[in-house]
């Protein structure tokens, strides 16, 4: 189902930058080609990634891999300015969530909070490849 209750909101905030894609291809490959178009890096929370109900039976390593590698999903992924993102999530309601922020350098870390998991550098080496 396509994520049309958020062009409502993108349509009446012209004068800020935005910069999206879907996750059909998984939610590590919208990330980096973001940042990649945008010059950018990223630090992304591990614990703020959702995790379908549908993978709840598996580990929760391979529900996380599943959730940034795997496809299909088409959902929107975006880079909003902070305060207007804050501003989408509670607009949109559940399904909508703040993953992470925009850095100045080029890593794009997968990061844990609870210093549980080591950093991991997010590429597109491990997403669905179109072609190889």
């Amino acid at each position: 189902q396509p994520r049309l209750d958020v062009l409502p909101f993108l349509s009446g905030s012209l004068g800020w930058q935005v910069s999206g894609m879907d996750s059909s291809d998984g939610l590590a490959d919208a990330i980096v080609q973001i940042c990649r178009a945008s010059g950018v890096g990223a630090i992304v929370e591990r614990d703020r990634i959702s995790i379908a109900p549908a993978l709840a039976n598996m580990s929760p390593d391979t529900a996380l891999e599943s959730a940034l590698f795997g496809g299909e999903d088409f959902e929107l992924v975006l880079c909003l300015p902070e305060l207007t993102a804050t501003e989408l999530v509670l607009e949109l309601g559940q399904g909508a969530a703040i993953i992470g922020k925009i850095t100045e350098h080029s890593e794009i870390l997968l990061v844990d909070s609870s210093r549980q998991f080591p950093i991991v550098n997010l590429d597109l080496q491990a997403g669905f490849q179109h072609f190889k």
